[in-house]
């Protein structure tokens, strides 16, 4: 069976370049050894019920594009360690030819490393972290002797078919008509600036170790008080980091480039679209993008900046605004030359890319070390990093996450643009905010 691409998964796909392949990875390293022969069969059991990352592309001859499960093994490389990094190089991964999913299995003397690696096309980071909740849970079970059930979750397969609808009524458009038109305007008419000066390099030429990534987290009681302040000021904790990643850009650009005027900084943000009705959809993609601007001049009134900020993530759920970048995607697709016209143009549409996670294992039944760490058969999950794709002029993008109490944030870096040294030293600023309520300027 064939199944229609939705409008975002054509944009990942056709946003996929040789230099910038359109994918995101989820590591997790565990101290002590797994059982690479049970690991391997969760994998290739749980995957049969989650159709979209066994699929490949196929292309009618209007152009259309579908999904096309096929029957194959499942790509999982065994390495063994020592490795000279936490990764192993991953290959892009070519949809028309294999399914948007591999797997890299590192073992070390005293630790295992597993590489978990999607196309964006097939799934966002809420489908990829229930997709890995489901392994694990399959593999315990495993390693305990006892029988999985045949569907993790009940997992209902025709809820895919829902994947692309956005919700958006005629009456609702009407409703927000204006405050849709300033989204609108923004997306098509307002370009931010990059995180640094730099030449647009040739995206026809194949990537070479391409990811780059540096990360860190908070103590179980930092990130408590960090929880603690968001609460204080009446945000998100999703406002909070926010307003921080946008002061980090500010006082790095300022140190590395004292860039002149007052540019414009733009972070997108991933937004989860599933309903309650959704919650038993297989792995897949049902997120948008939020954006939000900001110009630098704004970041000398750090509260301020955060009331703003809540106020505008409060007025987009409001008013409906996560429709829009679907709907204005659809409409271009529309005109002449489509969505691939509109991604040749190299200006920039985001200046980072901040991914919330939230807390994640919370519910998994396993037991746990005296810290929180989750029990997988006789080892430990020790750590958990995400990142998220990154492309031509949108040089970094942060993942966050929240696993035994502990805030953690991996920052995906253009290594073709940015030393390690500007990354780390990026990343280091961000916590410093993340430590100690900043101060009016």
């Amino acid at each position: 069976m064939l199944i229609p691409f939705t409008i975002f998964e054509k944009y990942m796909l056709l946003d996929d370049q040789p230099a910038y392949p359109m994918d995101s990875f989820r590591f997790l390293r565990f101290s002590g050894r797994l059982n690479f022969n049970y690991f391997e069969t969760s994998i290739a059991e749980t995957v049969r019920y989650h159709p979209m990352l066994r699929s490949v592309v196929h292309q009618d001859q209007r152009g259309q594009f579908f999904w096309e499960e096929i029957d194959c093994p499942i790509f999982i490389r065994k390495i063994r360690g020592p490795i000279a990094s936490r990764f192993p190089n991953p290959e892009a991964i070519d949809l028309f030819n294999e399914p948007g999913f591999k797997v890299y299995f590192v073992e070390e003397k005293n630790q295992t490393s597993v590489l978990f690696q999607f196309h964006h096309s097939v799934s966002d980071g809420i489908g990829e972290m229930q997709f890995l909740a489901d392994v694990l849970s399959d593999y315990v079970l495993r390693f305990q002797g006892e029988l999985p059930p045949k569907n993790p979750r009940n997992l209902d397969q025709e809820l895919l078919l829902q994947r692309g609808s956005s919700g958006l009524t005629l009456a609702k458009y009407f409703r927000f008509f204006f405050s849709t038109a300033v989204t609108t305007r923004q997306l098509l008419f307002r370009f931010p600036a990059p995180l640094a000066p730099h030449v647009p390099l040739n995206t026809n030429i194949p990537a070479k170790d391409y990811l780059a990534f540096c990360a860190n987290e908070l103590t179980q009681k930092e990130t408590l008080n960090y929880f603690d302040r968001a609460k204080k000021h009446g945000v998100t904790v999703n406002d909070l980091l926010i307003r921080d990643l946008f002061l980090t850009m500010g006082v790095w650009r300022k140190k590395w480039f004292v860039p002149q005027g007052n540019p414009l900084l733009r972070i997108s943000m991933p937004m989860n679209l599933r309903t309650e009705s959704l919650q038993k959809m297989p792995a897949a993609n049902t997120v948008t993008m939020l954006f939000l601007d900001r110009k630098e001049r704004e970041f000398s009134n750090p509260d301020q900046l955060l009331k703003k900020i809540h106020w505008e993530t409060d007025w987009i759920k409001r008013t409906e605004q996560k429709h829009v970048l679907l709907l204005s995607l659809k409409i271009r697709d529309r005109l002449l030359g489509g969505i691939k016209y509109e991604l040749k143009s190299p200006k920039c549409r985001a200046t980072a890319v901040l991914s919330n996670l939230g807390r994640i294992f919370e519910s998994l039944p396993f037991m746990r070390r005296h810290d929180g760490r989750l029990f997988i058969g006789n080892a430990v999950l020790e750590e958990i990093d995400a990142t998220p794709p990154i492309r031509s002029g949108t040089l970094i993008s942060l993942s966050a996450l929240t696993y035994a109490n502990q805030l953690r944030l991996t920052l995906r870096y253009d290594a073709k643009n940015m030393t390690t040294e500007q990354s780390n030293d990026l990343l280091q600023i961000f916590f410093s905010f993340l430590r100690s309520e900043p101060a009016v300027s």
